[in-house]
């Protein structure tokens, strides 16, 4: 299931994301990915806000910011190939680099 939280609350279609349905599917399981839906249209771009927003409201650790990462190669529309190079050659040194760099914020 792809969420897109900023879009979801400018168009009315929750007014509060603590009370969004990700909620309980999330603690029932469901998987889903966090995305924009068109940030274009509404002034920003990437996904940032979107996790942001996702995180606080849905109590989000680091864990499941990973997961949800993983969750948007994993479930994305791309082939087989493209999944595996994401994964390894992208996102897992990305992620090492990020962490490295939350680290030494301490």
């Amino acid at each position: 299931m792809e969420i897109c939280p900023l879009s979801n609350m400018v168009l009315g279609y929750t007014k509060d994301l603590r009370t969004h349905p990700i909620s309980y599917l999330m603690n029932k399981g469901v998987q889903f990915t966090i995305s924009s839906d068109d940030p274009g249209l509404f002034g920003y771009e990437g996904v940032t806000l979107d996790y942001v927003y996702g995180m606080s409201a849905w109590n989000l650790d680091i864990r499941d910011l990973k997961k949800l990462s993983i969750n948007g190669i994993t479930y994305g529309n791309v082939s087989e190939q493209q999944k595996k190079h994401l994964l390894e050659k992208v996102f897992a040194p990305k992620w090492k680099e990020w962490v490295a760099h939350i680290n030494s914020l301490k």
